[in-house]
């Protein structure tokens, strides 16, 4: 899809962005440096309906959020849920040196036009 294309393309630390459908804990599209296998692509999926909540399952902490991170020391892994339809998510695996603000500034954008469909 070329607007994750674009998002990665600007964002160097980016290696991995997928689109995913939390309702059906379904990764839709994704874009990635190297080859994800299928399990990987859903294990990233899970991990964002446990971090975010989904119809299914309560999100960690008190209040639901329309972003998370998880960090390690080699990676950073962000996953954001559109505004306008809560079951749509971008599920991005990125250096641990990524501008985040700057990330996150692309990526809700890009996040809601592919959930409208633009």
């Amino acid at each position: 899809m070329d607007d994750l294309d674009a998002l990665q393309d600007r964002h160097a630390g980016c290696e991995t962005v997928a689109f995913a459908d939390l309702s059906t804990q379904m990764v839709l599209v994704t874009n990635s440096q190297t080859q994800l296998r299928r399990e990987t692509l859903d294990m990233l999926c899970a991990e964002a309906a446990i971090v975010l909540g989904d119809a299914k399952m309560v999100m960690l902490g008190a209040n639901p959020g329309n972003v998370a991170f998880v960090a390690t020391k080699n990676q950073l892994r962000i996953f954001l849920r559109s505004e306008s339809e809560p079951s749509d998510v971008l599920c991005c695996v990125c250096a641990p040196n990524l501008d985040v603000p700057g990330f996150l500034s692309d990526a809700r954008p890009c996040l809601e036009k592919i959930s409208h469909g633009a």
